[in-house]
């Protein structure tokens, strides 16, 4: 690989390697996409939450028809008409007939019926509420992950085009023997490296960019365009606030409550499945007059009739002790959430805490003295006081500091989102 037409010395390419060192953003021509953008296209369109919306609006409808009287019964019949004569005069309680009957449950069944569909009505709008909440967060954390890797993936273009432009360099002078092969085969190898891990990161952009499209409900193989800058942020929240956070807000906590609150209303149920329900009945019978003429008076009746709840051991109890177990494993289930949560509270936050840390060291530090050893070896190496292969290591050295710092940050915005969904809302961060 020649660059020009004369041999390139170690000094001709100082200006080069300097290049490498100073800060460089890039220039985007379009504006950076904010990741509000795919959240509320993912809550507008998304069909898994179209579909939790139709289960409420579901459970609006039970509930009305839990409350609703059974449908009433009417009955029309031939009442005591001889079977030899088929004649509606020969005896007097031959007639026509006509009824209606009504079931009329025990007081307070309806009203508990009711109560049960609402519970679980309250318990599916906040199960909507942990879904948005959810995909809020997974949205953040796959845009995260995705400018990281951008990031990561700029700075391992700018080491790859110096080290191709380097190795050209170690070839054409050892091609007129003044050059080692040794160098050259060094510099071979760690660009072969820096491709690797750029197909490998190019890889990794390509399946976030389809995940994000995926989330918010847009085609899968629709570019994502530029996304902003992710700074580094200062979370001023203790363990103590984050859990009366999620006390307060957590869906997903409102949701058991609701099941709790629900089994209350379905031991009461149960407990009702002990009472009789009623049915009331009227009738109507017309009779025709007598063979001599004699009009006969129609006849009206009306009945009482109610359920026997004698199964009490085999029916009833187990019923009652059916819902009650159920309300107990709800309270189980809240209870379990509550110590998990509060455990992922803890882990983020330390978390949280470990990667800015990180992230501020390889800012302040780490970058800086990866720079300055890179210009020291520059320089050296110009003069002959420095050899290849410890330029090479004062490359990879800035290419590794970058991608850490860039992976700590996108690091950061990840565990803020598992936070975020943790809590059940969002939380504001500081800057620097």
């Amino acid at each position: 690989m020649r660059i020009g037409r004369k041999i390139m010395t170690p000094g001709k390419v100082l200006f080069l390697l300097l290049a490498f060192v100073f800060p460089w953003n890039a220039v985007a021509e379009e504006v950076p996409l904010p990741v509000s953008r795919y959240v509320e296209s993912a809550l507008a369109d998304n069909p898994s939450l179209d579909s939790m919306r139709e289960r409420i609006r579901m459970k609006e409808n039970a509930a009305i028809k839990a409350g609703a009287l059974d449908d009433p019964k009417l009955r029309m019949g031939i009442t005591n008409l001889p079977v030899r004569s088929w004649d509606f005069r020969q005896e007097d309680m031959t007639g026509k007939e006509i009824g209606i009957s009504q079931m009329f449950p025990w007081p307070g069944m309806r009203k508990t019926r009711t109560e049960m569909v609402l519970r679980e009505k309250e318990e599916a709008q906040f199960v909507l509420e942990e879904m948005r909440s959810t995909m809020r967060s997974e949205i953040k954390m796959t845009y995260a992950e995705l400018a990281s890797v951008r990031k990561q993936i700029e700075a391992v273009r700018r080491s790859q085009d110096v080290l191709k432009d380097v190795v050209g360099v170690a070839e054409e002078i050892y091609a007129v023997g003044k050059g080692s092969q040794p160098d050259v085969l060094r510099g071979q190898l760690e660009y072969g490296r820096i491709r690797e891990m750029r197909i490998a990161l190019e890889n990794r952009e390509q399946v976030l960019s389809v995940r994000l499209n995926t989330l918010a409900a847009l085609p899968a193989d629709r570019p994502v365009p530029p996304l902003e800058d992710l700074p580094e942020f200062s979370l001023h929240y203790g363990q103590a606030d984050l859990v009366r956070i999620y006390e307060a807000e957590r869906p997903a906590r409102k949701a058991l409550q609701a099941r709790v609150h629900r089994g209350d209303s379905s031991i009461q149920m149960a407990n009702l499945a002990g009472k009789p329900e009623f049915e009331v009945s009227a009738s109507y019978m017309q009779r025709d007059a007598t063979p001599d003429g004699t009009r006969r008076s129609d006849m009206v009746s009306s009945m009482v009739s109610m359920t026997l709840p004698i199964w009490r051991k085999e029916k009833i109890e187990p019923g009652i002790r059916e819902m009650e177990a159920e309300k107990r494993m709800a309270g189980r289930d809240l209870a379990n959430l509550d110590l998990e949560t509060s455990n992922s509270i803890g882990r983020s936050l330390a978390t949280l805490k470990s990667r800015r840390e990180t992230a501020v060291l390889y800012r302040t530090t780490l970058i800086p003295q990866a720079e300055q050893s890179f210009q020291a070896t520059s320089e050296s190496y110009r003069v002959g006081k420095a050899d290849f292969p410890m330029l090479m290591d004062a490359v990879t050295a800035i290419l590794a500091s970058r991608r850490e710092y860039a992976a700590m940050v996108g690091d950061m915005h990840m565990e803020k989102a598992r936070l975020e969904a943790a809590v059940g809302r969002e939380l504001d961060g500081g800057g620097r």
